[in-house]
């Protein structure tokens, strides 16, 4: 049975979009096993659709049969345009990993002007 490590996560909330926020994730990424004293490396970038603004995001790292403090989320940042990128590594020579980017992301409200007579 895998162990789950939900390495770095920001506070997302539930994944399920309303009309105003939501949380974008990305495809599944596999962390290969590591090889030749090298730990195993992966990315995954989670985007906002066009006309949404990214708010936060985060990742998380599924440990593959393994033990969990093999798995590591190396970074989880925010990303030129309106996008969430996350790096993790393997240090399991036998079993890979999954990673998964997440990205919070909300509609842009325009406020109506106030004019005064």
């Amino acid at each position: 049975m895998a162990a789950a490590a939900a390495m770095a996560f920001a506070a997302a909330g539930a994944a399920v979009a309303d009309d105003v926020v939501r949380v974008v994730e990305s495809a599944e990424v596999t962390i290969p096993v590591a090889s030749g004293g090298y730990p195993g490396r992966a990315v995954a970038k989670a985007e906002c659709p066009a006309g949404e603004t990214r708010t936060g995001g985060g990742a998380m790292v599924v440990a593959g049969n393994s033990y969990a403090d093999r798995y590591a989320v190396g970074a989880s940042i925010p990303i030129a345009g309106e996008g969430w990128w996350a790096f993790a590594t393997n240090t399991d020579p036998n079993n890979p990993g999954k990673l998964k980017a997440y990205a919070i992301c909300a509609k842009v409200v325009k406020n109506p002007t106030l004019v005064t007579p």
